[in-house]
């Protein structure tokens, strides 16, 4: 990741840090996300998958229903939350096209860095929805 990227997702970051200490401010950020989302850009497509499952490991983190997650990357899936539904940063969104070109690399780098802690909380997810599918 280059120095700009690091800087602007270092600003997110920190704000994170602030952030996770508050359950409305997450719950705010949450509805950020969704209204981002629902904007139906082409760009945005591509990543709706990977912000979706995001957006669900801090909603159940945020809940207490999820706590198998370290710190670390609740603060990185905050930060990267925080930089997507800011519209100006380092390529402003409201360039068509390229816009979300930078919201895709902090995402993209996130998923890769904290990708154990999310396959871990893709499996949880599975095994709880398994275990909440009534016996016959």
């Amino acid at each position: 990741m280059n120095k700009t990227y690091t800087t602007a997702f270092n600003t997110a970051f920190n704000k994170a840090s602030r952030l996770i200490k508050n359950p409305a401010g997450i719950s705010l950020l949450i509805l950020e996300v969704g209204k981002k989302l629902a904007t139906g850009k082409a760009s945005i497509a591509d990543i709706k998958t990977d912000l979706a499952l995001l957006v669900r490991l801090i909603t159940r983190w945020s809940k207490g229903e999820y706590k198998n997650v370290s710190t670390k990357t609740i603060l990185s899936v905050v930060a990267s939350l925080l930089y997507f539904v800011n519209p100006i940063d380092i390529i402003p969104d409201l360039l068509p096209i390229i816009g979300f070109t930078d919201d895709t690399a902090i995402l993209l780098y996130v998923l890769n860095r904290i990708g154990v802690e999310v396959d871990d909380f893709k499996e949880w997810e599975r095994l709880d929805t398994v275990n909440k599918v009534p016996k016959k």
